[in-house]
């Protein structure tokens, strides 16, 4: 089942997209929150894509998008970077960066 919401991070839009246990029962949630430049993806995904394809991407780890919101940063793209999204800050300060 996909479920898609739309959240409120520091006064902008952010489009929140869950897949729920795309692996089948047991599986973790597939998290994706949707900024206007980039996007933040749960520890499901990975960067290597997103890098191939030059996109502005984070990893953050958690199974609901609050707990995305409050966690670190655990790796950028480079892209990411280059909008000063940095390891170890919040979900939130990454989405704010990139939604700039």
């Amino acid at each position: 089942m996909i479920q898609i919401e739309m959240l409120n991070v520091n006064e902008r839009p952010v489009q929140g997209l869950r897949i729920v246990a795309p692996g089948g029962e047991g599986h973790p949630n597939m998290l994706v929150l949707l900024c206007k430049k980039g996007y933040i993806m749960c520890g499901y995904l990975n960067t290597n894509t997103a890098e191939v394809v030059s996109d502005a991407a984070a990893v953050i780890g958690g199974s609901t998008f609050e707990e995305i919101l409050a966690n670190p940063v655990k790796s950028v793209t480079p892209e990411a970077a280059a909008l000063g999204v940095e390891v170890g800050m919040t979900g939130a300060e990454a989405a704010d960066k990139l939604n700039g």
